[in-house]
């Protein structure tokens, strides 16, 4: 790997990715929106920009020629708008790869990082070949984005990766949970116990490079995940630890969680700005587990975790507060 094409790179993830790249000398392209909107890497200067978008095909022709790798990160999470998931996650998709096929048939790589939100909630462990059956149109979207991606396995070399609940320093979803158990309360939606898979942002980037960097991942898909099994309660209660908090439980009912959401998006809707609560993330929240086996990338890529979940959410905790998050 030489030269690698970024999208997405001015996000959570992708900032994190680029980071790395440029530290292991391979010169970095990023596909971004709008100058004045580089995210956490306005201050990077070592790196090539491309302004353009995935929904823009002629605007990718650039962004793909004369590079080796693509890491396609771009993707739309949460909109006012259910069309915009499919137009960015999965035509904006196609998109990318048309271009790849026409100016850069000879790409060593095409690495779209999908999400575990494809395969949809299980409570045990599930595995890459059960059937997706993804329960919001973010995880329809995604799962429309990987069967893009497959259909062009004979004509590029391609890697599907399902990361798992990914938190880290710049990340805004679970940090909601310090923000609230800073105030001294920790949330829990309903009166079950809920589980999920968890990866820390640096162990995800390794995941990441690995399989880009591994033969053995050539039309493969994989989960990366660090914590196969996270209790919520066992999140919360690393959370106060973290931040040194006695915080009490309280049980949200799903009917009010509901009704906020419905409220919420109606706000979001007459802002014209996407909430994080929504009756999508809601129904996410409600089903007991969302487990994923990361065995096969143990396996195959040699991709082993190094950050253990309480030191994870102990780098998190110093790095809001030194950013003034908290």
């Amino acid at each position: 790997m030489r030269k690698a094409l970024v999208t997405g790179g001015t996000g959570f993830i992708g900032s994190h990715l680029v980071e790395r790249l440029l530290g292991k000398d391979i010169s970095v392209r990023c596909l971004v929106r709008k100058a004045n909107n580089l995210g956490w890497l306005q201050k990077n200067r070592d790196i090539e920009y491309v302004f353009g978008n995935v929904v823009d095909y002629n605007s990718l022709i650039p962004a793909v020629s004369k590079i080796d790798t693509v890491f396609h990160l771009a993707g739309v999470t949460k909109s006012t708008a259910e069309e915009n998931f499919y137009q960015v996650n999965a035509t904006g998709t196609l998109n990318l790869l048309k271009a790849v096929v026409k100016v850069n048939p000879e790409l060593k790589r095409f690495v779209y990082i999908s999400s575990q939100a494809v395969t949809g909630p299980s409570s045990t462990p599930v595995t890459e070949s059960e059937i997706p059956r993804p329960i919001t149109p973010y995880g329809a979207s995604k799962l429309a984005g990987e069967e893009t991606v497959l259909a062009f396995r004979s004509q590029i070399p391609v890697t599907i990766l399902r990361p798992a609940i990914v938190y880290g320093p710049r990340e805004k979803d679970v940090y909601t949970f310090f923000r609230i158990i800073q105030w001294g309360i920790k949330p829990v939606l309903g009166w079950k116990e809920h589980y999920g898979s968890f990866i820390y942002v640096d162990d995800l980037v390794d995941g990441i490079i690995l399989a880009a960097e591994n033969e053995k991942a050539i039309g493969q898909t994989y989960f990366l995940v660090s914590e196969s099994i996270v209790s919520w309660s066992s999140l919360n209660n690393e959370i106060a630890r973290a931040l040194g908090k006695k915080a009490i439980t309280i049980h949200v009912p799903v009917l009010l969680a509901d009704f906020i959401a419905v409220v919420t998006e109606l706000i979001s809707k007459l802002i014209g700005k996407p909430s994080i609560l929504t009756r999508h993330k809601i129904k996410e929240l409600k089903e007991e587990a969302w487990i994923c086996d990361g065995s096969k990338a143990r396996k195959e890529l040699g991709f082993h975790p190094k950050v253990r979940f309480s030191e994870g959410i102990d780098r998190c905790a110093d790095w809001y507060r030194k950013q003034g998050w908290l």
